[in-house]
């Protein structure tokens, strides 16, 4: 992967971890209104009285020409659930088009930083379809940050995880290089690969499966079975703190709409 893109994505999680610190921030409740837009380069919404925010974090927008906006609709209570879209129209320049040029997603801001050993499940639920109108770069992920101190999302000995759902355009993980770390089997239906390396922009390691079966639309889970799967490969223990949590969509280039529906929450013990 290219270091101008890791290094991005390290600065773009540190400003994340900066925002979720500062919450709450009035001025950025959204109680439920029809839509909001945004299409600033790190311009987010919370969604009072709902675990979530949405943010579009274009952290490479340095490196892109064209634009990308993010959009949220609306919130089914009952699901629950959060209504989203992603905009973009993004030149494919040579020079940058293995660097990601920002993230699309919806953040947890509830029931962070515990550990997985009190946690009771993580239900998740991801509808999305992508309609594109030329060639497209990216990828539909969950993201999280774990480590071994309450709050700690940017030592070098936090661990960044990834789970790829879909992804077009060539676009390939942190560690890709060195091949497969090992192989998981029967997780949310299918097997995986586990590729891993340190992102050289903050020395976090970044554990990125990929499914040998991509998802075509639609994924559901709990997603602690994957925290736990890692446990057992012993890259980190059950005390281990869950600090940051979000899924969304990597956008590097392409002119494109993707609609999102997504259910996420973490329920303790």
């Amino acid at each position: 992967m290219d270091p101008r893109a890791i290094a991005l994505k390290g600065l773009a999680l540190v400003a994340l971890i900066a925002y979720v610190a500062a919450f709450p921030q009035p001025q950025s409740k959204v109680n439920f209104h029809p839509s909001t837009n945004m299409c600033g380069n790190d311009e987010r919404v919370i969604l009072e009285g709902t675990p979530w925010l949405v943010a579009n974090s274009m952290y490479g927008a340095a490196q892109m020409v064209g634009s990308s906006c993010t959009y949220f609709d609306r919130v089914e209570s009952s699901t629950p659930q959060v209504f989203w879209r992603s905009t973009t129209a993004i030149q494919n320049v040579k020079e940058t088009d293995n660097v990601c040029k920002g993230y699309a997603n919806v953040g947890l801001i509830s029931n962070l930083e515990n550990t997985i050993s009190s946690i009771g499940s993580v239900p998740a639920t991801y509808e999305w379809t992508r309609t594109s109108s030329s060639p497209f770069k990216g990828n539909i992920c969950f993201d999280f940050i774990l480590g071994n101190v309450k709050g700690d999302s940017t030592s070098t000995s936090a661990h960044e995880l990834m789970l790829w759902l879909q992804w077009e355009g060539g676009q390939l993980p942190i560690g890709w290089d060195n091949g497969p770390k090992a192989t998981i089997d029967n997780l949310f239906g299918t097997s995986w690969k586990l590729y891993e390396d340190k992102n050289t922009g903050n020395g976090m390691t970044v554990h990125s499966l990929l499914p040998d079966t991509q998802f075509s639309g639609s994924f559901a889970g709990d997603l602690k079975e994957w925290f736990q799967a890692l446990v057992e490969l012993e890259r980190y223990s059950e005390e281990a703190y869950v600090n940051i949590g979000n899924a969304g969509s990597e956008i590097f280039y392409g002119d494109s709409v993707l609609q999102a529906s997504l259910g996420l929450q973490i329920n303790l013990s």
